[in-house]
């Protein structure tokens, strides 16, 4: 057999070592855009309500610049110290919008209001043609007013007791018969009877009359809320079914409609403070109020749907406008 010496041993171990280096340097190659790629496409955590000490010390040291750029650009410092959690896109609109129409079937005689007014609650917006309805009111409430027949059955009530008196006293004295008695008496149990109609019917009157005004009060329209009249759609002339006539918006207060990530579930709750910032020009923090925090988290997307109340209580922020929203933790 042939023998190798100390050159050829020594040669082949660094043949060995060379080889392994380049393996490990082949598999690194590999390996390296898909730890890359992973680093990349990570997210960052969000930022969630009650964040950990050293997470609020960071972001205190980082300064309020950084802050108010992730707020966005028209976000203006903040008027006290508050952690919680910031940057939310929202959107401010009105709090009730209601379309308004008739109750009744009938031909429109007037519009009061037009688009942009400002109208109370309770305020007459529309009216409807009741000539018919008018003189029917009319009717009714004078037969309620008429009492003559409560009072000329009174008066036959006093005849007819006056009567049962005369008997009773002639029938004790053996001067009128039993059967005379008898029928003097159920005269007057008549005549009280005749009363009690009348008084019912004279109740009923009232009632009708009542019927009367409520029909009559049907053709006037009013607003069941304070706000602005954003859309007329119909005019004088026209015949009204069940199309909407007006739309009226509630401005005061408004509401702001917001989505949140799953990972903030529970962490928002009814009554909690928020500051909104509306877009420029009207780029000022305003305080709002958490109204109402879903209890159900969309699965398509991750989300949950709160609503905000905000004060606005001289109408000097209109709705419609775009904003961002910081839950507060005072």
């Amino acid at each position: 057999m042939m023998s190798w010496g100390p050159a050829h041993e020594q040669r082949k171990r660094w043949l060995m070592a060379i080889g392994g280096v380049l393996v490990f340097a082949v598999v690194g190659l590999m390996l390296a855009p898909g730890f890359a790629r992973r680093e990349r496409d990570t997210p960052p955590e969000p930022a969630l309500l009650g964040a950990a000490p050293e997470h609020t010390a960071r972001g205190a040291a980082e300064g309020g610049a950084g802050s108010r750029h992730r707020a966005g650009p028209a976000t203006p410092q903040a008027s006290h110290a508050s952690t919680g959690v910031h940057g939310f896109d929202c959107m401010i609109g009105p709090n009730v919008v209601i379309e308004i129409g008739s109750p009744v079937t009938g031909l429109i005689e007037a519009i009061l209001v037009d688009r942009s007014d400002y109208v109370e609650a309770g305020q007459v917006l529309a009216r409807l043609e009741s000539t018919v309805e008018q003189a029917a009111a009319r009717v009714a409430q004078a037969r309620a007013q008429r009492n003559v027949e409560v009072e000329s059955s009174q008066v036959s009530l006093e005849l007819g007791e006056k009567r049962r008196t005369r008997a009773v006293e002639l029938f004790e004295a053996d001067s009128v018969s039993l059967d005379l008695r008898e029928e003097v008496e159920t005269e007057a149990n008549l005549a009280a009877l005749e009363v009690e109609l009348a008084k019912e019917n004279h109740r009923l009157a009232a009632l009708q009359a009542e019927q009367a005004r409520a029909a009559l009060e049907r053709r006037t329209i009013r607003s069941p809320i304070s706000g602005f009249v954003i859309e007329r759609l119909m005019e004088p002339g026209e015949v009204v079914d069940e199309q909407t006539i007006l739309r009226v918006a509630q401005t005061d207060p408004l509401r702001a409609e917001v989505i949140l990530p799953s990972q903030l579930f529970g962490r928002v709750h009814p009554g909690d403070p928020a500051e909104i910032i509306p877009e420029a020009p009207l780029d000022q923090a305003l305080r709002a109020e958490v109204a109402i925090a879903d209890r159900v988290i969309d699965g398509a997307s991750g989300t949950f749907g709160v609503r905000l109340l905000l004060p606005n209580p001289d109408h000097a922020l209109p709705a419609g406008l775009r904003c961002r929203v910081s839950f507060l933790s005072d």
